[in-house]
């Protein structure tokens, strides 16, 4: 019998590149209160783009990714789409304003409080939201600098095996690239998508094996309790 339980153990499937996968991984499992099988299968790969900074005192942040890339603060404005970006940027002594949201809330953020200066978006090359466009066709300067790429990964041979078993699959995913590696798999074990957005959880409708949660904010926090809560449904932990 105890083959059988841990065979039916579910495992946590961690898509974020590194380090925040790993930092996601750690919040999930204190959460839960017990060890939880983890599958490390970062979709991207985060590589640094050499850029020059442009000379401005208001920057937009979509991602703690696209802080780290970033300068010393120095005091600057930093606009941060959520939480966990605007802590990344106030650790980096910028003066933050936290959308605590998406791209749209942003953008409202933004255009509530237009500064008088350019603004700039230091961002990754692949991304969403059209931000510097949206605020350029309201009347603000804004342009994008690309700090970082996202390289896609190939699927770790343990995920693909693990697809094929019988423990369910406990998957969070933070961005539609992040999801990639897994729309290409066939699926038998059991597949339970924590999704941050619709959007991200649109293409996994067409998957039979697949249970959809969408979180009811898009940030970290919220992404990790409806993780823990996936968890504890499947193990019956706290009944």
């Amino acid at each position: 019998m105890q083959t059988t339980r841990a065979a039916m153990e579910p495992i946590l499937i961690i898509t974020r590149p590194a380090p925040s996968g790993e930092v996601f991984a750690r919040s999930v499992i204190a959460a839960f209160g017990a060890p939880v099988p983890v599958i490390a299968a970062p979709a991207l790969q985060i590589v640094p783009i050499p850029y020059t900074m442009p000379d401005a005192s208001q920057l937009i942040f979509t991602s703690a990714r696209g802080v780290a890339q970033a300068p010393d603060g120095a005091g600057r404005t930093a606009w941060c789409v959520g939480d966990a970006t605007a802590e990344a940027a106030r650790a980096q002594n910028y003066d933050v304003r936290s959308a605590a949201g998406d791209a749209d809330a942003l953008v409202d953020l933004i255009l509530s409080h237009p500064p008088a200066d350019p603004l700039v978006h230091l961002a990754g090359r692949h991304r969403r939201g059209a931000i510097a466009a949206r605020l350029t066709a309201a009347g603000l300067r804004c342009t994008t600098v690309e700090t970082y790429d996202q390289v896609a990964l190939a699927v770790p041979d343990a995920l693909r095996h693990a697809a094929q078993g019988d423990a369910p699959l406990v998957v969070p995913i933070f961005s539609p690239r992040s999801a990639q590696g897994l729309r290409d798999l066939t699926f038998r074990a059991p597949l339970h998508i924590v999704a941050i957005s619709a959007t991200v959880a649109a293409p996994f409708r067409g998957i039979g094996a697949a249970t959809l949660l969408t979180t009811g904010h898009p940030d970290a926090d919220h992404m990790r309790d409806m993780t823990v809560a996936v968890l504890r449904s499947l193990t019956g932990a706290g009944d």
